[in-house]
């Protein structure tokens, strides 16, 4: 029934017919409003409301940072390659080459919006991490000594300060300017060096008691600079779209908060990037963007679930309760995982609730849809996160060997097969 927008004119007399059908009339408002709260209720259950509104917020006091980032000792790891050590020649040279290297030309000159080649800096950083675990872990006194320059020539060098900062890209033109593949993208350029950072700084935890006070404070002022022009400008900013590297920043943050050992500034992290999954995480378990890519849906998909779930493991080392809701839309995104490599026609099925474009695979021919191959562990996060084994996919398992050489997963800033 519909309700008139009439006035009621109230009588002081009014007949029974009259009272029957205000009495109706309160009865069918008593329902729309029954039915209202009702439909709040369900949408409340299938939409991405704050976790906060149900579960406590992560407090400082609950923060303890573990000192060695993902754990609280590093020991001997079988999962490192064996020649990424700093004693090794190729491995030295491949690392000393990012010392003062200037991405943002190289950059400039080989990327597009389809292509970026950042092996250059990311394979450095990767190694550097790896073999600072071999020092320590082997207690190589030599080795740790090799690393310390490294790291001290890498930060009086400014090293890749020199590329585009986050307000800057706010001046360039977006990636794929007029649906070119071709035309350049400078976020590329930005989000690799704040990625870069982000590992250089894991590196420093690593080392921090090898550094002596006045190398500490060359470390501290490379870290700070780098930090104010890569990192601050987007901490705690929404994100609408896509959960990628690094946790859109929120790794770098914890990782910043642990060598300041801020965890005042840790707890506000978590406590954001909760929200980020929320918020970008379908319950179904498909993610927002991610998933919905294509050709390369299940390759960013896996990529985002990857990331997720070694923030999580992250936050909880360090104290943080993981609210139930996001543990589940987690679990569903792993399932989904496994549902693009047994049944991909399934898995591309699903609408994109942003209303673009169904996710069909227009051109199977065009490429070979697999797990994103960066993520080197991904079934060792599964299980130990969401309690999901990985189905089998061969041409991941094939690919990742390219990156496992490198001994760490530079998307997470460690490698989830060294958690003991």
């Amino acid at each position: 029934m519909s309700i008139s927008n009439k006035r009621i004119k109230y009588r002081m007399r009014v007949s029974e017919e009259e009272l029957k059908g205000l009495l109706h009339m309160l009865n069918e408002m008593k329902w729309l409003m029954a039915s209202f709260i009702l439909v709040v209720m369900i949408g409340g259950c299938n939409s991405t409301t704050h976790y906060q509104e149900k579960a406590e917020k992560v407090k400082s006091s609950d923060i303890t940072f573990p000192g060695k980032f993902y754990t609280k000792e590093i020991e001997s790891c079988s999962a490192l390659p064996g020649r990424a050590k700093f004693d090794n020649a190729s491995t030295f040279k491949i690392i000393e080459n990012v010392i003062g290297y200037d991405w943002a030309k190289f950059h400039t000159e080989t990327g597009t919006s389809l292509i970026v080649d950042h092996d250059v800096i990311t394979v450095p950083a990767k190694l550097m991490l790896t073999a600072i675990q071999h020092a320590i872990a082997n207690n190589n006194q030599a080795n740790l000594d090799t690393g310390k320059d490294l790291m001290l020539r890498i930060a009086r060098a400014d090293t890749l300060y020199n590329s585009i900062g986050y307000k800057e890209l706010q001046k360039k033109p977006r990636c794929w300017e007029n649906n070119n593949p071709d035309s350049p993208c400078w976020y590329h350029e930005y989000e690799f060096a704040s990625q870069w950072f982000a590992n250089y700084m894991i590196a420093a935890i690593y080392m921090k008691s090898e550094f002596n006070k006045k190398e500490l404070k060359d470390i501290n002022r490379y870290i700070d600079k780098m930090y104010k022009k890569f990192l601050k400008p987007i901490q705690f900013r929404k994100n609408n779209k896509g959960f990628y590297a690094m946790a859109n920043g929120g790794l770098s943050t914890l990782v910043y908060a642990s060598w300041t050992n801020n965890k005042k500034l840790a707890a506000k992290e978590i406590n954001h990037t909760f929200n980020e999954i929320d918020n970008l995480f379908y319950y179904d378990g498909y993610i927002n963007d991610n998933s919905f890519r294509g050709l390369r849906g299940q390759w960013y998909h896996s990529y985002g679930v990857n990331i997720a779930l070694g923030y999580i493991y992250i936050a909880k080392l360090w104290g943080a309760e993981v609210p139930e809701k996001i543990q589940n839309k987690l679990v569903n995104s792993a399932k989904v995982v496994n549902l693009a490599i047994t049944n991909p026609d399934k898995f591309a099925d699903r609408k994109n609730p942003n209303g673009l474009a169904r996710n069909r695979i227009t051109n199977k021919n065009s490429a070979r849809p697999h797990t994103h191959q960066m993520a080197i562990a991904i079934d060792t996060l599964m299980e130990m996160v969401v309690g999901i084994k990985l189905e089998h996919d061969p041409i991941y398992l094939s690919k990742r060997k390219m990156h496992t050489p490198d001994g760490t997963d530079d998307l997470i800033g460690f490698n989830p097969n060294c958690v003991k």
